[in-house]
């Protein structure tokens, strides 16, 4: 594929620097809200920008440089993305965002600890990212026949949302339900595993950005630092070190970019071995490359207070979301086998059932 960003992904990625750089804190999300950033994935009927994963990539990744965490993938994207593939009844898509509404989703991989029977809640849904702030949850859970959908307005009784601050910066939340009626909707069967695919493709094109700033921010560090008279940065083998994060973050950004395009097609499998292929990565050879940069930057990169730890911590948060990279190598392992399987059927060979 072509890994040239197009004019579209340029403008919303330079337009999403821009807003990081003139806020901080609360006023990020505030200065999103504002500029529409917020609706880029709702759907255009319904007054959003109706932009797929791709085209959101690079803006992602331009947020995932700066030093605030807003809760814009939990909060914005995936919810966004939920309502072009499933119908919400109970929920005004085109009221909640003209009132920049705080809406979060909840997937498989919160909810093992929610049970739904006769149009009720009842159980936990943990780690819900943008759900501290939230309004309104969207349900994408895996059903007896396969996917449903439903929303829960969080304001009813019943419902307790307790706040859990992220390794990274975020403020997640759990969720406890007693006894909340809901009414759930058939939805197609790769639903859910399409939006934790696209979850985990989010979460590393931030941690992509991350990883930008990072690679940079320790090259300015090696041309400053000096030792016997002149800058570290002059020293072979930390030369070498850098060229090694260097490479590593040039081939993940092209694993994002395949992972991102993967996710708005249609083939399912090409879709899952490219997305476990981008979170092993990310899990394995990205946490290396962000260690490195601790080594190189010395004393300092141990800080709390130095920038370097919020983004190494960002690319930790997005190798352990929406599956590690040991769960996600089992699964590459399977498809890689199960395609071995197939070539070999179709050249006539006998395969064991």
């Amino acid at each position: 594929m072509d890994f040239d960003l197009t004019n579209e992904q340029r403008m919303i990625a330079d337009t999403v620097a821009d807003v990081m750089r003139a806020a901080e804190g609360p006023a990020v999300w505030q200065s999103l809200v504002e500029s529409g950033l917020l609706g880029m994935t709702y759907p255009e009927d319904n007054g959003g920008a109706g932009l797929g994963v791709l085209t959101l990539a690079p803006a992602l990744a331009a947020m995932g440089r700066g030093k605030d965490s807003p809760p814009v993938v939990g909060g914005a994207v995936l919810p966004g993305l939920l309502t072009t593939r499933c119908d919400f009844p109970a929920f005004d898509v085109s009221e909640a965002l003209e009132k920049a509404v705080p809406v979060a989703v909840a997937l498989p991989e919160n909810a093992t600890g929610l049970r739904t029977a006769n149009g009720v809640l009842n159980g936990t849904v943990q780690t819900v990212l943008g759900g501290a702030d939230a309004q309104v949850l969207l349900l994408c859970l895996e059903g007896a026949n396969g996917a449903v959908c439903g929303s829960v307005n969080l304001a009813q009784a019943g419902i307790a949302v307790t706040p859990l601050p992220m390794l990274d910066g975020q403020v997640a939340a759990d969720m406890t339900f007693d006894n909340v009626a809901v009414s759930l909707l058939q939805a197609d069967a790769d639903l859910t595993g399409w939006m934790s695919d696209v979850a985990a493709v989010c979460l590393c094109a931030t941690a992509l950005g991350a990883a930008q700033a990072m690679r940079e921010l320790t090259r300015d560090y090696l041309s400053t630092r000096k030792q016997f008279g002149r800058p570290i940065g002059s020293f072979q083998v930390l030369q070498h070190k850098m060229v090694d994060v260097f490479h590593e973050t040039e081939h993940f950004e092209s694993l994002v970019l395949a992972a991102a395009s993967a996710c708005d097609g249609t083939d399912v499998p090409a879709r899952q071995k490219v997305v476990s292929a981008l979170k092993r990565y990310c899990g394995m050879r990205m946490r290396d490359a962000a260690s490195a940069c601790i080594q190189m930057h010395g004393g300092i990169g141990t800080t709390e207070e130095y920038e370097l730890g919020v983004l190494v911590k960002r690319i930790l948060m997005a190798g352990m979301m929406f599956g590690t990279a040991d769960t996600h190598t089992q699964r590459l392992g399977r498809l890689v086998a199960e395609i071995a399987r197939q070539d070999a059927v179709a050249i006539g060979m006998e395969v064991p059932a």
